[in-house]
């Protein structure tokens, strides 16, 4: 028997050592904190409010705080500060008015009230009528302002008085008045039906919403410090019941005010001041450090040790319960949010103490309907009838054998009458449901691990499948308690063994098992293993160690692993997906799934128990706080019976619920936008812009602004840690990215245009947030690519180059009227002058000695040859002859003048001219017209020739002009001046090449990169 001690021991162990990975994970609970260490400027807490945008209001000692769930706006008397207040000592009630989005507040007992989309403080004082110091303050049901002031500083002695006062179009008016106590106790309040009470220090009265006295109360007397007081807060339900917290009594009661009878409602040695009603119909009053709930039916719960085992506190300062639905818990040493709700799931087989209580495993039922489960730590089976009863079944077997249930018996299946449940301990057995009686089959021993790790499941056709490995995995007959193995003639050197869950497939004679280090296995019952599902394979699964399986109606699969989370593999094999804590999922250890009638999935983890929607993907999460016995659940604990119920068991007992009462009690959080803060290059300064009390269509931003930071909130504030968020901004980003707890975002240099950032998120338990947050944001174009910038830019270059053409024209036309009126005056002027001088000549070598007349035929000749080159230059500066055409017709002319008078004929082809009206510049003209008369000067000069031909050839690239004679050169052709380099000179100016050939005549072959 020692071994097998040695062996439970072991498996001890190991069991401990898997399960207990996670102790270190904080259990949540019902109630959470906000202190200093959580970023509150104060301790001390005095009164609460909450705004239109579900911003938390706080009155401290050191001034008014704003809470947004993540920041704390703080205004205070600090004159650095931009949220400047001139009193900062709250002593009393915080009232909003949501008709003007005004917060009421007194400070030093004086009044004032904060425009909060503006931050504008007005303060209430005698110029308002308001008499004395302000005592307390109420807002009615019609939205009026009413206080209670005492004149004590300013009274004659023993004449000071209490003043019921109301606000009247911006100025108070007093409508009831009494005497001042000694000691100015006072509470005002306001019934269901809009009436006030006032609670003073000898009576409470009560009047209508004019301010004339109904009722008077007196309550029981009770001496305070040498004076009988009758001193009693009141409070009303929302059924307009009248309780009070006597002095004199304690506890709680209730009056009749018809007929002023009272009622006892429950006995406490604790005087109450503070009671409010929860939309669920609790009652709660708090003490000065007690903290109690009443339910409707009249049971009363303490919950002043859950309060104090969260952080010590002296004082209970007030209650207040925000849109949703969350109490908050106002102290002098920080605050206290409970949520409230009754407990969405139902205990079962839970111990009542601390930490680890009946730890459950295997779940079943049997042919009466009656829910077994195994308490591992007790090592029994425990079971509930339909009609309530729970007891134990005691298991017929002995002492060794029970001991080695505990940690292998995790896996029970039923025969087909469901009056027998089978499963593994040392070996297979058989546990008759009824008289526990136990059937022992031991030739099984050798497929049984001690590992804690014993899979069993019941097939279709009724056979049952078990075996620590691949190679002891067999099938099991009850019927005929005969067995057979799956794998036959098995190669062990490829065994896979620590066998962790069995699931049989929707197709016939198809299992998955799962393992510890192999991951997922298809199995055929022939023996044939079809495919493996690991870390390597396509698709992967996120971890090898698989603790549960689940199959869809077509066949894809839901694959629970340890340490990764929950993982999907499609019907054909061959799409892969890993939700993980990443995604939602509270702990990335899943050891249970159920399929709901709504096709989702219920996922039971190390922390918590998830509702998953495939059609959202979204994981709804759920803690102790909502009426689970524990946050961590177990392998093998999970299970649907036959009425729909689901169970699912943890480290204290089985949670029994149905999926569709549960879910129904999911409000979705609301997302607000807090602001936007970045960073202005051209200003070189930091923004912000408050959004929380103003709304905006669009985020606009300019080039300069480097960055830009968006902060939101969502204003579920029970640990609101656990929100997570996610955003996309679209026209940037394709795809939505996961924040975490993080509610902001930044971007850098977001490039020009327009884009719209969207916002999702879930609250603690995972409900999605009821609607998007989509805000709109145009980044400007930086000036000079904006288009109006382009234009403008145009325009600038085509003035300037208009500017720089007229410029140019009008110097073009002043050249071109230069140039006519100079060849106008050199042919008019100069021109006659010579032709006289030719004609004078001529007359005097008439009369002229021989001698004489050489000398005069000398000076006519260079007169008509001074009138030629004149004409020559005159036409090539007028800018009336400067088209191609006036060009040939000019060669044309000289070759007239030249040429015929020598008997020589000539013919020019200008046949290739395709555009004669095509301007030259004077330049051009000249130079070609140059070369033309030197080349026809030196045909007349040196050549006997008859005809010369001067042909032009154009095309759509260049021109030839090729001017040649049919003669004999009359001497060696030797230049005395500097005709032929002048026309090579001419020549380079039109970037053109000029060749000149003397065979066969002489020719001059002009080549210009132009066409004419």
């Amino acid at each position: 028997m020692k071994p097998l001690i040695k062996k439970i021991a072991f498996v001890t162990f190991i069991y401990l050592l898997f399960v207990n990975n996670v102790l270190n994970a904080q259990n949540p609970s019902q109630i959470d904190i906000l202190t200093t260490e959580q970023g509150l400027i104060f301790r001390d807490v005095t009164s609460i409010a909450q705004d239109a945008n579900e911003m938390m209001w706080f009155g401290t000692d050191l001034g008014l705080v704003r809470y947004d769930g993540y920041n704390f706006k703080v205004y205070n008397s600090d004159k650095s500060n931009p949220f400047y207040i001139k009193e900062e000592l709250i002593t009393g009630e915080l009232v909003y008015n949501a008709h003007t989005n005004e917060l009421w507040y007194m400070a030093n007992e004086k009044l004032f009230k904060i425009q909060l989309s503006t931050d504008a403080v007005t303060a209430y004082n005698s110029n308002h009528n308001l008499k004395g110091n302000v005592l307390r303050i109420l807002k009615d049901l019609n939205g009026d302002i009413w206080v209670i002031t005492d004149d004590f500083v300013t009274a004659d002695y023993g004449q000071a008085k209490h003043y019921l006062q109301k606000l009247i179009n911006g100025s108070f008016e007093v409508k009831y008045s009494i005497p001042r106590n000694k000691h100015p106790y006072s509470r005002l309040i306001c019934d269901k039906k809009g009436d006030l009470l006032w609670s003073a220090p000898l009576y409470s009265l009560k009047f209508d919403t004019d301010g004339t006295l109904l009722k008077t109360f007196n309550f029981p007397t009770f001496e305070w410090h040498g004076n009988l007081l009758q001193f009693t807060v009141s409070f009303y339900d929302s059924q307009n019941t009248h309780y009070y917290f006597s002095q004199k009594d304690r506890g709680v009661s209730r009056l009749n005010e018809e007929n002023l009878n009272t009622t006892r409602v429950f006995d406490i040695e604790h005087q109450f001041y503070y009671g409010i009603e929860d939309y669920q119909k609790h009652l709660w009053f708090a003490s000065n450090k007690e903290l109690y709930r009443m339910h409707p039916d009249g049971h009363v719960k303490d919950f002043t040790a859950q309060l104090q085992a969260r952080f010590e506190y002296s004082k209970i300062n007030c209650l207040f319960i925000d849109v949703n639905k969350l109490l908050w818990v106002a102290t002098d040493n920080g605050l206290f949010k409970i949520r409230i709700g009754e407990e969405l799931f139902t205990p079962l087989f839970k111990s009542d103490n601390k930490g680890w209580g009946n730890t459950m495993r295997g779940v079943f039922e049997d042919a009466n309907g009656t829910i077994f489960a195994k308490c591992e730590n007790k090592n029994k089976l425990i079971y509930k009838t339909i009609s309530g009863n729970i007891d134990t079944l005691t298991i017929q077997i002995d002492s060794v054998a029970l001991e080695g249930l505990q940690y292998t018996a995790n896996f029970y299946v039923l025969d087909k009458n469901k009056r027998h449940a089978y499963t593994l301990g040392e070996n297979l057995l058989k546990i008759n449901l009824k008289t526990g009686a136990t059937k022992s089959y031991d030739e099984f021993r050798p497929n049984v691990t001690f590992k804690a790790h014993n899979p069993l499941i019941k097939l279709k056709n009724g056979k049952l499948l078990f075996g620590q490995s691949l190679s002891r995995l067999v099938l099991f007959d009850p019927d005929t308690e005969t067995s057979v193995p799956v794998f036959k003639n098995f190669n062990k050197a490829n065994d896979i063994a620590d066998l962790t869950y069995f699931k049989e497939s929707i197709h016939d004679s198809i299992f998955y098992i799962g393992t510890r280090n192999d991951g997922l296995l298809k199995v055929h019952l022939s023996g044939q293993i079809e495919t493996i599902f690991n870390t390597n394979s396509h698709p992967t699964i996120s971890r090898n160690f698989v603790l549960v399986i689940e199959e869809e109606p077509n066949g894809a699969l839901w694959v629970g692993t340890y340490g990764g989370g929950l993982n999907f593999i499609s019907d054909d094999g061959l799409i892969g997906k890993i939700y993980n804590k990443y995604n939602g999922l509270p702990d990335d250890n899943v050891v249970g799934i159920l399929t709901d009638d709504q096709d989702n999935l219920w996922i039971s983890t190390y922390n918590g128990l998830s509702h998953f929607d495939k059609n959202t993907e979204i994981f709804q999460n759920f803690y102790p706080e909502d009426g689970l016995s524990h946050y961590e659940f177990n392998y093998t604990s999970f299970f649907k019976d036959s009425r729909g119920n689901f169970y699912f068991g943890g480290m204290n007992g089985l949670n029994q619920f149905k999926p569709s009462a549960v879910l129904k009690y999911s409000d979705p959080p609301t997302l607000r936008l807090l602001g936007v803060s970045g960073y202005n290059s051209k200003m070189k300064s930091r923004f912000f812009t408050d959004f929380t009390q103003t709304q905006t269509n669009a985020l606009n931003l300019t080039a300069y602004d480097q960055y830009f930071e968006i902060n939101w909130t969502m204003p579920s504030y029970f640990q609101n840690q656990k929100n997570s968020y996610s955003t996309k901004l679209e026209g940037l980003e394709k795809q939505w990215f996961y924040r975490g707890n993080v509610a902001s975002i930044r971007y850098n240099q977001l490039p020009a245009g327009n884009y719209v950032l969207k916002i999702k998120g879930k609250d603690s338990r995972g409900n999605e947030s009821e609607a998007m947050l989509a805000i709109p944001i145009h980044v400007r174009e930086i000036y000079y690519k904006q288009w109006w910038f382009k234009v403008l830019l145009m325009l600038t270059i085509i003035g300037i180059m208009f500017v720089i053409f007229r410029y140019r024209f009008q110097q073009a036309l002043a050249m071109e009227r230069l140039r006519t009126k100079i060849s106008s005056d050199l042919h008019d002027d100069v021109g006659s002058l010579l032709s006289g001088l030719a004609m004078q000549t001529e007359l005097m070598e008439m009369n002229a000695s021989e001698s004489d007349k050489f000398k005069l035929q000398k000076i006519a000749g260079i007169s008509r040859n001074a009138i030629s080159q004149m004409r020559d230059l005159v036409w090539s500066i007028d800018s009336r002859r400067e088209t191609v055409k006036d060009l040939i017709e000019r060669m044309q002319e000289l070759a007239e003048e030249l040429v015929l008078p020598k008997n020589i004929s000539f013919h020019i082809d200008s046949a290739s001219v395709k555009h004669p009206n095509r301007k030259l510049s004077a330049q051009t003209k000249q130079h070609i017209f140059m070369i033309y008369k030197e080349a026809i000067t030196n045909i007349i000069r040196h050549s006997d020739a008859s005809s010369v031909t001067i042909t032009i050839l154009s095309n759509a690239h260049n021109t030839d002009i090729i001017i040649k004679d049919n003669g004999q050169i009359k001497m060696p052709h030797k230049s005395t001046g500097f005709g032929l380099a002048n026309m090579v000179m001419r020549a380079e100016k039109l970037n053109g090449t000029i060749k000149f050939k003397k065979n066969h005549g002489f020719g001059v072959f002009l080549h210009l990169p132009f066409a004419l």
